[in-house]
């Protein structure tokens, strides 16, 4: 496949598109036709002169000289190949010095008629070679005209004996030869604007196919290359007129060819497949090709090969394979190890709480006898430690169980107002102890019954009064429950508990719902606890359809809230009956 490209930087033609090398090949190829029959003409009237009686005059044969002279001068100047627009006018002053040197001779040889003939055979081959449109053919016909009218007078003296046919026949002769002049111009103007767009359209292409990420290869129907687009050099290291006429499937790998012969070379019309390439240092490289089957078209007749090296690609696939596998193994492990911790902590708190639960009712039997005060003081202090650490024991086994996922919310009977109560009676005489007031409000319309799980409520409630008795040291620790959204069947109800305590700062407020984290180093210090029971809480809200909320502003209080949806209606008295059939079941 060849493509052209322009040699010269680009000049106008006569219309005004552009023109390179071959424009002026042909317009000087032109200029030295119609030399040529200028030449052959004035040679074939010398050798008429000098058949005229005694040679003819000598004044004749200067004539004849002279327009040798002219065809020469002209014959130079096209040789030095000046721009369109000097060429045509020196073509234009050669031809009318034609004519005017073909008047004198017929003024010389007494015979202007034959002249007019000669005028006429110079017309047509002016209109039909030079390099010219219509307007300069009609530039040297009137210079014809005028010379072979003053000739015709010098001759005859008279224009008397002109004959209407043959002013007639001389119009309609110039008329045809400026309509040839016009035909052929417009001829080459449309033929020059063709090959123009030609060649710019080749040359698009092949800056399309040689800066493109793409290589094209073209092969025939026996699979020899005909055509490698100059790519291949970057992706192979050939050059792309090493491979030409090669069989394409030398280059492929060996447990490739069958496929890619049957897929490539087979292709009734578009074929895509992934295949082996050998570079020119024998390595081998991935690519992916298309391959499209234009046997059948003229302008190509052969097999175009679309393709790129995918190398760095399979690579990139291949890393990121393998991270994932990686991550996915990493992720799997730290699984495995988080189950086999929570499994160890459920397992070493259950074995814990045993005997913490035996050490308690022994201290509880012991502290009912009549002991000194100073032993019911000492065991009055292990029974409070034994109490605070299976808390802490529960919070653990709690937690191990919601990260192994064993930790299962019930459907049961739920009266949130009796519930609040219960925690308000229950702590109570903590918040008294530091001179707080334990408040709450709850809305008339959650008496009734409802359906969710009580202790987890309970203890997710207790954990967080717990914990605003705990940080506040004077003001009061309020709870709420308000509906906030209600349907037939179901009821929204907002659980909000609020302190006048320390607070948290902004960037601590997402830390404390971590593991074994507070707000303040120092307050573990001051306060004691583990920080499990916000993660507890958390998690527990998380698992019954909620989440809950921190507001909080330092030294002006903290704002834990969550809202759960909750079954009413038939639907309690469903979960109630079903609670029922479980304890009967179960005795």
């Amino acid at each position: 496949m060849t493509i052209a490209a322009a040699k010269t930087p680009p000049v106008r033609t006569e219309r005004g598109a552009p023109a390179d090398d071959r424009n002026f090949d042909h317009l000087h190829a032109r200029g030295r036709a119609g030399l040529w029959a200028f030449f052959v003409a004035v040679t074939v009237l010398t050798i008429q002169d000098f058949r005229l009686p005694n040679g003819g005059p000598v004044s004749l044969h200067l004539v004849r000289l002279v327009e040798f002279l002219l065809i020469g001068v002209g014959a130079e100047v096209n040789r030095r190949r000046p721009p369109p627009r000097p060429a045509i006018a020196v073509g234009v002053a050669l031809v009318s010095g034609i004519y005017v040197t073909s008047a004198i001779s017929g003024y010389l040889r007494n015979d202007a008629q034959t002249q007019l003939v000669t005028d006429l055979a110079i017309a047509f081959a002016t209109a039909t070679t030079m390099p010219w449109g219509p307007w300069w053919q009609l530039t040297t016909l009137l210079a014809a005209g005028l010379s072979a009218a003053v000739g015709w007078l010098l001759v005859y003296g008279t224009f008397g004996n002109v004959s209407v046919h043959l002013l007639t026949g001389i119009a309609i002769a110039y008329l045809v030869s400026i309509y040839i002049a016009y035909q052929l111009q417009h001829y080459r103007a449309e033929r020059d604007d063709a090959e123009g767009a030609l060649r710019a359209s080749e040359e698009r292409f092949r800056a399309l196919i040689e800066r493109g990420s793409d290589t094209i290869t073209i092969v025939d129907a026996a699979g020899s290359i005909l055509y490698e687009s100059p790519s291949i050099e970057r992706v192979l290291g050939y050059r792309p007129e090493e491979l030409i006429g090669r069989p394409v499937l030398d280059y492929i790998h060996p447990d490739d060819v069958a496929r890619v012969r049957s897929l490539a070379l087979g292709a009734r019309e578009t074929a895509s497949m992934e295949c082996r390439s050998r570079r020119k240092d024998g390595t081998w490289c991935d690519i992916e090709a298309v391959a499209r089957n234009l046997l059948d078209y003229p302008a190509v007749r052969g097999i175009v090969i679309n393709w790129r090296d995918v190398g760095e690609r399979k690579r990139a696939e291949h890393e990121r394979a393998v991270y994932m596998r990686d991550l996915a193994e990493a992720r799997d492990t730290a699984l495995a190890a988080t189950r086999a911790k929570s499994d160890f902590l459920a397992n070493t708190s259950h074995e814990i709480r045993s005997p913490m639960h035996v050490f308690i009712g022994m201290t509880d039997m012991a502290l009912d006898t009549n002991l000194e005060p100073e032993a019911r003081e000492y065991l009055g202090r292990a029974r409070s430690a034994a109490v605070a650490l299976l808390a802490i024991i529960n919070d653990i086994l709690d937690l191990s169980k919601i990260e192994a996922g064993k930790l299962e919310i019930e459907s049961g009977p739920l009266d949130v107002g009796a519930t609040i109560r219960e925690i308000v009676h229950l702590l109570e005489p903590s918040a008294a102890a530091k001179g707080l007031a334990l408040a709450c409000r709850v809305d008339a319309g959650l008496h009734r019954e409802l359906a969710g799980d009580a202790g987890r409520l309970r203890q997710v409630l207790t954990n967080l009064v717990g914990n605003a008795i705990k940080f506040t040291e004077r003001g009061q620790v309020a709870i709420e429950a308000r509906a906030v959204r209600e349907t037939p069947s179901h009821v929204a109800v907002l659980f909000a508990v609020r302190d006048t305590g320390i607070g948290i700062a902004p960037e601590r407020q997402t830390a404390v719902f971590e593991s074994f984290t507070q707000a303040d180093g120092s307050t573990t210090r001051k306060y004691g606890g583990t920080g499990l029971g916000l993660t507890i809480s958390r998690r527990l809200v998380e698992l019954m359809g909620g989440e809950l909320r921190l507001e909080s502003t330092v030294g002006r209080g903290s704002t834990l809230s969550f809202t759960l949806d909750l079954t009413r209606g038939p639907a309690a008295k469903d979960a109630v009956s079903v609670a029922a059939r479980s304890a009967a079941s179960a005795a």
